[in-house]
């Protein structure tokens, strides 16, 4: 199987801050990849590093970054930006109001195809139409001349994704897609990359907070916290033999109709560290109830290449 994205030993500073450490994952042709874990701990500036999209300020280095087909680390950044352009589509967080209030759909969502792809309006307003219909809106030709402000979250939410599919790209880096929306429309949307991945094909990285909407959807996962992949592999494996305490944890968390009157809801104590990212030892080793000595000094890596299951941690 051919790989969207090979990502070897990120790692990314501000200043003198590690922020992301030695991070590697592989998507793999036409697979949803789940990347999963609390918020800061590096899911977002990772998928940023991937499509050259870092926010200034921040340095990076890795020993690999190969992104849909084309080295990241080589090129420039005028073959970056057009590569990026024709073969990615990014969804980023809150895109509820990521579509500019005061104009239409249709000048928006044409644009980036008539830049990239060298269309004429015409042509460009037709592949719209099209996309429109494909996610759902049964009038596309009405919703072409709409104000975003006229559209519900989760209908603004189908234009964002449109506009990512313009340009028949290899991958999609669909950030929080489901952020703010209800759980039906949530649903809804998922449901909608699901048959796109099915039907075009094409690599979807899903971040997400919600190790359980990535279990429903994803076929691979990696599992991030304080800045590190603490554990990955496939979906099924790392759901029925969960190995990181972290990774335990939050899949404890999942919510279930199975839960009883009046028990507590399980919680991890503690916050995401924001700096001591680099150290030798385990960054949960504060949150880890599961914690010995040896995890302040050091942590064990450990590949099962039969299951394709990875995780970091002292514990067998």
């Amino acid at each position: 199987m051919n790989e969207t994205v090979v990502l070897k030993a990120l790692n990314i500073k501000a200043g003198d801050n590690t922020l992301v450490n030695n991070a590697s994952l592989i998507i793999e042709e036409g697979e949803i990849f789940g990347l999963v874990g609390e918020s800061g701990s590096g899911k977002t500036l990772t998928a940023k590093a991937i499509i050259n999209l870092l926010p200034k300020g921040l340095s990076y280095s890795a020993d690999k970054i190969i992104t849909a087909g084309k080295n990241m680390l080589t090129a420039s950044t005028e073959e970056k930006s057009e590569h990026i352009g024709k073969n990615i589509g990014y969804i980023p967080q809150n895109t509820v109001f990521y579509l500019h209030p005061m104009i239409k759909i249709k000048n928006q969502i044409v644009d980036g195809y008539i830049h990239h792809m060298h269309k004429t309006k015409a042509e460009a307003l037709e592949k719209a139409e099209a996309l429109l219909y494909k996610v759902g809106f049964k009038h596309p030709k009405i919703v072409l001349n709409y104000y975003p402000w006229q559209l519900s979250g989760g209908m603004r939410q189908r234009c964002n994704i449109a506009m990512a599919l313009m340009n028949d790209p290899k991958l999609i880096i669909a950030d929080e897609p489901t952020t703010a929306l209800d759980s039906t429309v949530q649903r809804q949307v998922m449901n909608l990359f699901r048959t796109i991945n099915e039907e075009m094909k094409l690599s979807i990285l899903l971040i997400s907070h919600d190790l359980g909407l990535v279990k429903h959807y994803s076929h691979s996962l990696a599992v991030m916290y304080a800045g590190q992949i603490v554990e990955s592999g496939y979906t099924n494996t790392v759901f029925s033999n969960p190995k990181h305490p972290y990774t335990q944890l939050l899949i404890k968390i999942i919510p279930s109709l199975k839960i009883k009157k009046n028990e507590p809801l399980v919680e991890i104590p503690g916050f995401v560290p924001e700096k001591g990212r680099d150290i030798k030892g385990c960054v949960f080793f504060n949150r880890c109830s599961k914690a010995m000595d040896i995890c302040k000094d050091m942590v064990a890596e450990h590949i099962d290449d039969m299951q394709d299951h990875y995780y970091r941690c002292n514990l067998e």
